[in-house]
C-alpha cells in the first residue's frame, strides 16, 4: 500500500544522507519504500536520487503543476527550482 503522502509533486526534505537537510521533490514513486526525487540544481530530473521514506520528512504541500508536468513528460529542472523556490 502506497503512502497517500508520498505523491508525485509532494516537497520533502531528506532527513538522512548526503542530501539531509534539503529540499526535494518527489518525481516518481517507485513502490511503498522508495520514491526518486529531485531539486533541479545538483539532482537533475535526467540524474535523481532515489529514497527511502523513512529517510524523507513530508511537508505538507504538494505542487499540483509538477504532477501535472510530470505525467505529461514535459517536467524541466527550472519548475522544480521554481516550485521549491516558492515554497521556501
Amino acid at each position: 500500500m502506497t503512502d497517500i503522502k508520498a505523491s508525485i509533486g509532494a516537497i520533502v526534505r531528506a532527513t538522512a544522507g548526503r542530501d539531509e537537510d534539503g529540499l526535494f521533490i518527489i518525481i516518481n514513486v517507485i513502490d511503498h519504500e522508495y520514491v526518486l526525487i529531485a531539486n533541479g540544481e545538483n539532482r537533475t530530473i535526467k540524474k535523481p536520487k532515489k529514497k527511502k521514506l523513512k529517510h524523507l520528512k513530508f511537508l505538507g504541500f504538494v505542487d499540483e503543476n509538477i504532477a501535472t508536468l510530470v505525467s505529461t513528460k514535459r517536467l524541466q529542472d527550472a519548475d522544480i527550482r521554481k516550485s521549491i523556490k516558492s515554497f521556501e
